[in-house]
């Protein structure tokens, strides 16, 4: 239970806070917050306590403006000094996770009245590898006769990648930089960062020669050390996964503050799901099949170790070829990108090549872990060649592990009843960088982590408090609740706090008269074609969509001069289309952003960066994904309905986040166009509006439809 001197010393650091942070005020619905997080937090759990009933966990929805990240961070940091816990703030984004660690902790570390360490924890993919990295670098330059025959445009690429292996290695040798992604100048692509980086499959740890210098191993160290963790709801849920392998503190260790928590649902199902290429896989299994024999030739490995491996690779690779003629042969991959094992349920000619390369898999995983166990027993005598054998191994391994994982996904026999929580199974044909049809793939996803939240989090952590701006749907926590596991605790902390910002007087929820509805198709659009001209008369503006065809077709019909100001997604880097809006408008000129679902959450246009807020719809996601057509097929099985339990609560919690771009700040003032007519049309509507904040809302009277009048008739002609 929290006690007075932990009382008093929250109290003291709020002060610090307001005399050291000009114009900072503690806000009635910060307090409560603080209040709340308190009391969840030091009702923490012991390591070997039973589950109760929830009163170690907090759900907090706290408007744009509240102080979210001071409101939850100092009374965490009091209850974890004076508990021994070890606390961990999570993020949705490594953007936000820069945040916390750029401004806001190092403000709490300057003006708090006790001290604190803090180090930032992220994947181990997100650093180079030395020994994968020096590997590469020496080998750079050293191709064979076949290179010569490259064409042009290969060879210039190719020449520029060992330039840049050369480079990084030579700053990271001379201590230049960290190894650390994130920290380059110039961004490396994808394809060439993974073959400098490692996860704990290529690791050979300390029997590795550059352990003691490698960049994740010296940022796990800072981990170790740090009271507070700065980290990210992927690297959260991923350490889960390795059940206390990973860089974090153990669950029962910790105090959780989850920022941005209403996406965790989502990042979890995608941690649970699992997919391959079929081509792809074919590809790579060729580059596995030659690093088991190159291994055992560089360290003179047992041949043994390779005894029965060949017919594995050739038994996978001949239920992938059966794959690829069966799914062709299916067809329909022209109308839609992918195809849904409707019910989850697999025909057997699916089956029976997915059992045989899930068996033949699980022994070439065994035959991998063999020769990595060999490899490492190497490393006295040929440490550094033994720590490039590992590396180059674990790439595969991981691979293979990712092939068994789909499978063991796929053939799961899906459980039944109320609570059963089924598993979704498509094939989905990807495009080529040119548009082209390209390689199939295989997906499995479960419909909810609700279940694996539970088990793994909610059961295990000290304590832990979920908190956002769009945590409530419909003004009800039910949907997140239900996504999160977090339903089935009856005593869970639930508090909504309202923003600091006066909406009523400072904005307006403007739905005009429109003619037609989104279901008219081309007549809609033709109709915000019609009327954007008049109501783009903002110096900062943000139109969003919901169709990325509907928005290239409304700038298409737009009128030159207009269009020429519309800076729209897709057509440049996302950082570098805010910076040239944001200088538009301090240049006073106007500046229209065109932006879709991405663009309605997470941007910051405070001021006259974005006075006018423009929805083309209401943001109801289009259930096309095989995903979310597995949810609704699920629920609508159980006898609910699709629409009312999901994509109404869903768009809620969209439409709010919408909603939350245009005030960013308590001087701030501006007005939202809805030009949707169904929330005042359709019954759910108010529903919807029942979720926002306190805007004005302004409905302007209904359009007047044209009624078509009979042709005239003449006498004497047909009736």
């Amino acid at each position: 239970m929290l006690d007075e001197a932990q009382k008093a010393l929250i109290r003291q650091s709020m002060r610090a806070l307001r005399d050291g942070i000009e114009g900072f005020r503690s806000r009635r619905a910060q307090l409560e917050m603080i209040a709340t997080v308190a009391r969840a937090l030091a009702r923490k759990r012991e390591a070997d306590s039973l589950p109760h009933g929830g009163q170690h966990l907090a759900v907090i929805e706290a408007g744009t403006g509240t102080g979210k990240s001071f409101g939850a961070l100092v009374p965490a940091l009091v209850i974890a000094r004076a508990t021994g816990k070890r606390l961990v703030v999570s993020s949705s984004t490594v953007a936000l996770q820069h945040q916390y660690a750029e401004k806001d902790v190092p403000t709490l570390q300057k003006l708090l009245p006790f001290q604190f360490t803090a180090a930032v924890a992220k994947g181990r993919t997100r650093y180079a590898c030395p020994a994968k990295l020096y590997g590469e670098a020496q080998a750079a330059g050293q191709g064979d006769l076949a290179l010569a025959q490259e064409d042009a445009a290969r060879r210039a690429a190719r020449v520029a990648d060992e330039r840049r292996l050369r480079e990084l290695a030579d700053t990271l040798a001379s201590a230049r930089w960290s190894g650390e992604r994130d920290e380059l100048a110039e961004p490396v692509n994808n394809a060439l960062w993974e073959r400098i980086t490692s996860d704990r499959h290529g690791c050979a740890g300390a029997r590795c020669p550059h352990f003691a210098t490698c960049p994740y191993q010296q940022a796990r160290e800072r981990v170790r050390e740090a009271d507070l963790v700065i980290a990210n709801h992927d690297l959260v849920l991923a350490t889960l996964e390795l059940e206390g392998q990973g860089v974090l503190p153990a669950p029962a260790d910790t105090l959780y503050v989850f920022d941005e928590a209403h996406s965790l649902p989502v990042k979890a199902v995608e941690h649970l799901s699992a997919g391959h290429s079929l081509a792809g896989t074919v590809q790579w299994l060729e580059g596995a099949r030659d690093a088991m024999r190159d291994a055992v030739q560089a360290l003179r490995l047992d041949p043994q170790l390779l005894a029965g491996s060949q017919g594995g690779f050739e038994r996978i690779e001949g239920a992938l070829f059966s794959l690829l003629r069966q799914i062709r042969a299916c067809g329909g991959f022209d109308e839609r990108s992918a195809r849904r094992f409707k019910s989850g349920a697999l025909p057997s000619w699916c089956q029976s090549a997915g059992a045989q390369i899930l068996r033949s898999a699980q022994a070439l995983a065994s035959r991998f872990a063999s020769l990595r166990e060999q490899a490492l027993k190497r490393a006295e005598s040929a440490s550094e060649l033994a720590a490039h054998v590992v590396a180059v191994l674990g790439f595969y391994a991981g691979r293979i592990d990712q092939l068994i994982a789909t499978w063991e996904l796929m053939l799961t026999e899906s459980p039944k009843g109320s609570a059963a929580n089924p598993v979704a199974r498509w094939v989905e044909q990807h495009k080529t960088a040119a548009g082209e049809a390209g390689d199939f793939w295989i997906h499995a996803a479960p419909l909810s982590a609700a279940a694996e939240l539970r088990r793994r989090l909610w059961e295990r952590a000290g304590a832990a408090v979920l908190m956002s701006a769009t945590l409530s749907s419909c003004g009800r926590f039910d949907l997140f609740l239900r996504q999160s596991g977090l339903d089935g605790y009856p005593q869970i902390f639930l508090l909504q706090v309202d923003s600091p910002f006066d909406y009523r007087a400072n904005a307006q929820l403007i739905v005009p008269a429109m003619a037609s509805e989104p279901d008219a198709g081309q007549a809609y659009t033709r109709e915000l074609i019609k009327r954007l001209p008049a109501l783009l008369d903002e110096p900062g503006t943000l139109v969003l969509f919901t169709s990325a065809q509907q928005m290239r077709a409304v700038h298409a019909g737009l009128p030159e001069a207009l269009a020429a100001d519309v800076l729209m997604q897709g057509a440049m880097p996302k950082g570098e289309l805010l910076t040239r809006h944001r200088a538009a408008v301090d240049a006073g000129k106007r500046s229209i952003v065109f932006g879709l679902a991405s663009f309605a959450e997470g941007i910051d246009l405070p001021g006259a960066y974005c006075t006018h807020v423009i929805l083309a719809r209401l943001p109801f996601s289009v259930p096309d994904s095989p995903l979310e057509e597995a949810r609704r097929e699920w629920v609508e099985a159980r006898g609910g309905s699709a629409f009312l339990e999901l994509s109404v609560p869903e768009a809620s919690v969209r439409f709010k986040q919408a909603l939350g771009r245009l005030l960013r700040t308590v001087e701030d003032r501006g007005r939202v166009t809805l030009l949707d007519r169904r929330i005042v049309s359709r019954r759910w509507g108010a529903l919807l509006l029942r979720g926002i904040p306190d805007f004005e809302v302004v409905i302007e009277p209904a359009a007047r439809r044209p009624v078509k009048k009979p042709p005239r008739q003449e006498i004497g002609s047909p009736s």
